[in-house]
C-alpha cells in the first residue's frame, strides 16, 4: 500500500508540475515582445484616440510616414480650433509633413494648411536631386537638375531658378567630339 501511495503521489506531482511548467512557459511566451509585426498600416494617436501620424500607403499610391496637423487642446470654455484634427491622414492634401516613396522615387513634402506644396524634394526618374519651393502663388524657387523636353540619364544641366521666369543661373553639359564641356549662365528677365 506504502508503493501505491508513492507512485500515485510521485505522478499527480510530475502531473501537476507539468501543468505548472507549461504555464509558466506560456507566460514567458506571452511576456516576449514579438520580432515581426506586420500590418496593412499604422496610426500614432493622441491621448483623445485621434490620429495624429499614418504610415502605410496612401490615397495616392505613395508609401509615406506622415504627419497632420496638431494643436494643443483647448482650455476649458474655449472652442476647439478648427484645424485641431485633420481629416484622414492617408489623403496627400491632409499630410502636412509627409517622407516617403512615390513610385520608386523617395520625396519630402512640407504643405500648408490649404493642402499646397510648400516644399518638395526628391529624386527624378533617374535618381537626380529636385528642390522646389514655393508661396501661395505658386513655384518660387527651383535647385537641382534640369529636365530637358525629352528627359533622360544624361540630363546633366543644374540650375537655381527663381520663379516665374525671374532669374536663373546654371551650367549645363555639352558633349563635342566624344568630351563633355561644362558650361555656365545666368539669365534675367525685366519686367517692365
Amino acid at each position: 500500500m506504502k508503493q501505491i501511495l508513492t507512485v500515485a503521489a510521485a505522478l499527480a506531482a510530475g502531473f501537476f508540475g507539468g501543468l505548472l511548467g507549461t504555464q509558466v512557459t506560456h507566460i514567458r511566451e506571452q511576456a516576449r515582445p514579438e520580432a515581426v509585426v506586420r500590418a496593412h498600416r499604422f496610426e500614432l494617436v493622441d491621448e483623445a484616440g485621434q490620429a495624429i501620424s499614418y504610415w502605410g500607403v496612401d490615397k495616392g499610391q505613395n508609401l509615406v510616414l506622415a504627419f497632420g496637423s496638431h494643436w494643443p487642446a483647448s482650455l476649458p470654455g474655449e472652442p476647439a480650433h478648427p484645424a485641431r484634427y485633420p481629416a484622414a491622414l492617408d489623403d496627400p492634401e491632409n499630410q502636412r509633413a509627409a517622407i516617403g516613396v512615390m513610385e520608386d522615387s523617395p520625396f519630402l513634402s512640407f504643405r500648408g494648411p490649404d493642402g499646397k506644396d510648400l516644399l518638395h524634394m526628391n529624386l527624378s526618374i533617374f535618381a537626380k536631386p529636385r528642390l522646389w519651393m514655393s508661396d501661395e502663388t505658386g513655384a518660387r524657387l527651383g535647385l537641382g537638375v534640369e529636365q530637358s523636353d525629352t528627359p533622360g540619364p544624361e540630363d546633366n544641366n543644374w540650375s537655381l531658378s527663381f520663379s516665374p521666369e525671374r532669374a536663373r543661373l546654371g551650367m549645363n553639359a555639352e558633349k563635342v567630339g566624344g568630351q563633355i564641356y561644362v558650361h555656365g549662365y545666368s539669365a534675367s528677365t525685366r519686367r517692365g
